[in-house]
């Protein structure tokens, strides 16, 4: 139960915005991988695709923290009931009605496949905070500081318990079925940055701190571009499949990559938070994507045009700055599209509950 004397939070703008950019970058790397069909991951996809989804979870993971919730049995059942109507019910609505108009794909197929065509992420997403719901009930304390104390030691253990286990499920072929039914490879994998964003948010004051050290921008900076460098051009080519030394070392430095895109890239939007207000343009416009993040990620997979005649010609011409450009420019269009298809199906109530979780 959430204690009455709390005001409700305010939005904080700039996250609003950083999750606008992150759905944003998803789309353009669909549109690069479905649209253009490209054979190999370009530089520039490459690039985004290195933090985009750390960053996605860790900034749900960072807003998902709420000091003032007293955990309870109550509580617990509550906030999941809420998330399963949200994210489960949308999710399988659109996914399944994506799976037979466009692959002619049954449920159990549907069920079955680890990506969920393309709808795996609300559904690891789910896990990941029935996870944390149940580990804040078990181990509540009605004293914030031990509370926080006893979550960051479970939520590191978890994260890093959690990735091997992810790991793991692959060596076995019956885990490795459950793991796709689940979509727990996804989960499992991407829960340390999302309990990254929740430790970060729990210490606000320290996080802050660290990112306002001199010389933090630059070390992060300087770390990101060498590893990013060394994987995609010495490390990708040395792993290969199986469990080897190089891949090992692959998984490792992907991850490493992951935590520093990810503060890169929230370093530099609260930096220059103020162009990100909503009373800037392109604030507005990136808060405005940022508030419909599930609405595009559910409608945006029908509208992704195909078109490998454009991927055909950038891959010739080798052209970053024209790739980005066509890509950023179809995506914003799509984007643009799934906002006005959401907002039509937003002025039914009936629509509005069970395609997207709106209750009020």
């Amino acid at each position: 139960m959430t204690k009455s004397t709390q005001l409700p939070k305010k939005r904080i703008e700039y996250i609003d915005a950083l999750r606008g950019l992150t759905m944003i970058l998803v789309v353009f790397s669909h549109v690069e991988m479905t649209s253009f069909c490209f054979e190999t991951t370009t530089f520039i996809n490459s690039l985004f695709m290195s933090f985009r989804m750390p960053l996605f979870f860790w900034v749900s993971g960072f807003i998902a923290y709420k000091a003032s919730i007293e955990w309870n049995l109550q509580t617990l059942w509550q906030m999941s009931k809420k998330k399963i109507l949200i994210q489960l019910i949308p999710t399988f609505i659109f996914g399944l009605i994506y799976a037979y108009a466009y692959f002619n794909t049954n449920f159990n197929t549907f069920i079955t496949h680890n990506g969920k065509l393309g709808y795996w992420f609300t559904i690891a997403l789910l896990e990941i905070f029935l996870i944390v719901y149940t580990t804040n009930t078990i181990l509540y304390k009605n004293n914030p500081e031990e509370h926080r104390k006893r979550m960051f030691i479970a939520l590191t253990i978890l994260s890093g318990g959690l990735f091997v286990t992810k790991i793991a499920l692959k060596t076995n072929p019956i885990l490795n079925e459950t793991g796709n039914l689940l979509s727990l490879h996804h989960s499992f994998n991407y829960f340390q940055y999302f309990a990254f964003g929740y430790i970060c948010s729990m210490y606000k004051d320290i996080f802050n701190k660290v990112l306002e050290s001199k010389f933090f921008s630059a070390i992060i900076i300087i770390l990101f571009a060498t590893l990013f460098y060394t994987k995609r051009y010495y490390i990708d080519t040395l792993a290969g499949d199986g469990m080897n030394i190089y891949r090992m070392l692959d998984i490792l430095i992907e991850m490493i990559i992951g935590y520093l895109g990810l503060l890169l890239v929230y370093n530099t939007l609260k930096t220059y938070q103020q162009s990100f207000t909503a009373d800037k343009k392109i604030g507005w416009a990136l808060q405005f994507i940022g508030k419909r993040t599930l609405d595009i990620y559910l409608l945006h997979y029908f509208l992704l045009p195909y078109i490998p005649q454009i991927g055909q010609m950038l891959s010739e011409c080798s052209n970053t700055t024209l790739e980005l450009t066509i890509g950023l420019l179809i995506s914003v269009i799509i984007i643009g599209l799934c906002l006005i298809i959401s907002s039509i199906l937003r002025t039914s109530p009936f629509l509005a509950k069970w395609l997207f979780g709106v209750y009020k």
